[in-house]
């Protein structure tokens, strides 16, 4: 009886219907960015840009920092989500080091700062606040604020005077990450990118210069004008692996239970 139980079983889990499961690949639907202190957000279809830090215009104030956002709409997800990634491409100039506070305002700008980091998160604001161009400056601030939210990877670091970055970024998930992919399956997503690592130069340019403020660029991400087609749209990969059905295991588990019954029946009959 055992062994026919053993057999019908492993036919029974071979056999049985898995949920779907696979690798999913997903197009943002939009991204772009906010500034700190509300100024206008860069969140316009028209402008898809996902630097962060702080850039200058030459001859223009430079901007206050600068996070971005990438809005996804998942599918329903089933199976366990057993990983994750976000795709992001870093073209060459796209990367620039900062001047650190206590360098000279004179001279060719050399950058000093030993490494940049790149934070990717999520906030919980919905997407269609995010996207929204009539937003007042507090809403665009509170915004903005949201996007140092959990992080749901390992930060990315860049050396200087390291091995150059790849043109292409690959991001992993952490833990965290994916419980959030699976808390919204069927639903938005918006994934936030920050960079810790900016810090602020409130020196006053030299006289007789066209801006108050000394201008000394550093961010991440430049140059990726999506809008464009500079690069590619920012992707989301999820790995996902299937798992019995639950009718399945039920099954199994009754027939592992009329086994036990007959044997303690035939037992309390001897």
């Amino acid at each position: 009886m055992v062994r026919i139980l053993i057999v019908v079983l492993l036919w029974i889990g071979t056999s049985l219907p898995a949920a779907s499961a696979g690798v999913v690949v997903l197009d943002a639907l939009q991204t772009g960015g906010f500034f700190d202190t509300g100024l206008g957000p860069s969140n316009s279809p028209t402008f898809q840009n996902y630097f962060v830090g702080y850039g200058t215009t030459p001859g223009f104030e430079r901007t206050p920092e600068r996070r971005s956002f990438f809005w996804f709409s998942l599918p329903h997800l089933s199976g366990e989500i057993v990983s994750a990634s976000l795709h992001l491409e870093l073209p060459f100039g796209g990367l620039i080091f900062g001047k650190g506070p206590g360098d000279p305002l004179s001279g060719a700008f050399i950058p000093s700062d030993p490494v940049e980091i790149f934070r990717l998160s999520a906030t919980m604001v919905p997407a269609d606040i995010v996207t929204s161009t009539s937003l007042t400056g507090a809403e665009a601030k509170f915004v903005f604020d949201s996007f140092a939210g959990p992080e749901v990877a390992a930060p990315v670091e860049f050396h200087l005077g390291g091995t150059p970055p790849a043109p292409v970024i690959e991001i992993p998930f952490n833990s965290l990450g994916l419980s959030i992919l699976k808390s919204t399956s069927g639903g938005d997503l918006v994934l936030t990118g920050s960079m810790p690592s900016w810090s602020e130069d409130s020196r006053l340019a030299p006289p007789g210069a066209p801006t108050t403020f000394f201008e000394a660029p550093e961010l991440i991400f430049g140059l990726t004008d999506v809008h464009t087609g500079a690069v590619a749209k920012p992707k989301l990969t999820i790995v996902t692996r299937a798992v019995p059905e639950p009718t399945g295991i039920a099954l199994i588990a009754a027939l592992v239970s009329c086994c036990l019954a007959g044997r303690r029946f035939r037992c309390g009959a001897r």
